[in-house]
């Protein structure tokens, strides 16, 4: 059982953070397979080119691979995703079943308790079976990256030579400039969605290995613990704090929507004792502090500077919320979405009336 000085939710919490800077690492190294795969196909793609004719090119801008040498740079391609499909996915699966065994560990030590062996590869597995994020999945992941990386390329070299431009910018637009460290290429638009996807794939299975470990400890009750600061989405926000069975069919499945870092904890009655202790929270950089551990995002939010609240809320959800009438999961719909404004001005006239709004 956790102490004060070294509370449950504490201990969570930190080990979220480290969770973070562990899944950087892991996003740097499939990047490095990702940049390499790629950068020989662009280095590749560049000589091909130089052998079209204009005829080639004027067929390859439509599409039409009618020759020798635009049927090799439909293979080059063709190839490449290929390679995305099968070299990120299996790199992944390493990575993410060392991950399942590691937090199924820590939690059952964070709790005080001990547990079989977990089994990294069913956690990984059940993890696959469930969507998250939005409906994403772990084994499609990669290959609707890769196919709509292709197709960015494919369109890429069209546009590019339908506008006339040179082979060289057009490789250069995939790929781009040194100068700019590459991050004005179309490339970089799949390394931003590797990074995410990694990062809430990996937040999805710590989450299928924290579950089974808590109904593997006799857990019936779980508890929302989400991020106070100013990044915590409306949703994440609204629940903050709730209590779930653990069994319950229509609790939310977290992570629901890319880069969330909300989770839950075990909840027990006696949640004075079990959650003893403190919960940080960042208002802005350089600006930070702690409540209690029991305090929920919403009770945090109502301490918070005006200017904090506005710019959380937006100018006319805070003339909402100043005014008294709305709370935070009021402007939410029952499936959890944010209700627009004129949704809501639909649903409450009176109150948008008084507002002027």
């Amino acid at each position: 059982m956790a102490n004060k000085d070294d509370s449950l939710i504490n201990a969570i919490i930190q080990h979220q953070a480290y969770l973070h800077r562990l899944s950087s690492h892991e996003v740097i190294e499939l990047l490095k397979k990702f940049n390499r795969e790629s950068n020989v196909m662009v280095a590749k793609l560049r000589d091909l080119l130089d052998e079209l004719s204009e005829s080639e090119r004027i067929a390859l801008s439509g599409a039409r691979y009618t020759t020798a040498n635009l049927r090799e740079i439909k293979s080059l391609l063709n190839e490449w995703q290929s390679s995305m499909m099968l070299i990120l996915p299996e790199a992944f699966a390493v990575s993410a079943i060392a991950l399942a065994v590691y937090e199924a560990n820590h939690q059952a030590k964070t709790l005080g308790q001990t547990i079989k062996a977990p089994q990294g590869e069913s956690i990984f597995k059940q993890a696959k079976r469930k969507p998250f994020a939005g409906g994403m999945l772990i084994d499609q992941m990669f290959s609707d990256m890769a196919e709509t990386t292709r197709r960015r390329v494919e369109y890429a070299i069209r546009d590019g030579i339908s506008q006339g431009q040179t082979n060289q910018q057009i490789t250069q637009r995939i790929k781009g400039t040194a100068k700019l460290n590459y991050e004005d290429g179309i490339l970089n638009q799949s390394r931003h969605s590797i990074d995410m996807m990694v990062r809430t794939a990996r937040s999805h299975i710590s989450n299928t290995a924290y579950e089974e470990t808590y109904k593997a400890l006799g857990v019936k009750k779980l508890k929302v613990s989400a991020t106070l600061d100013s990044r915590t989405c409306k949703f994440c926000a609204s629940e903050d704090g709730n209590i779930y069975d653990i069994d319950d069919p229509n609790r939310p499945h977290f992570p629901v929507h890319p880069r969330n870092r909300t989770v839950y904890v075990p909840y027990v009655e006696n949640e004075d004792e079990m959650f003893a202790g403190k919960r940080p929270f960042v208002v802005k950089p350089g600006e930070a502090g702690q409540v209690s551990a029991n305090t929920s995002f919403k009770e945090w939010f109502v301490t918070q500077h005006e200017d904090f609240q506005r710019e959380w809320l937006g100018k006319k959800r805070y003339e909402l919320y100043k005014n008294g009438d709305y709370n935070i999961d009021k402007f939410l719909d029952p499936d959890g979405k944010l209700y627009t404004l004129k949704e809501l001005k639909r649903l409450d006239e009176e109150t948008f009336k008084e507002l002027g709004l």
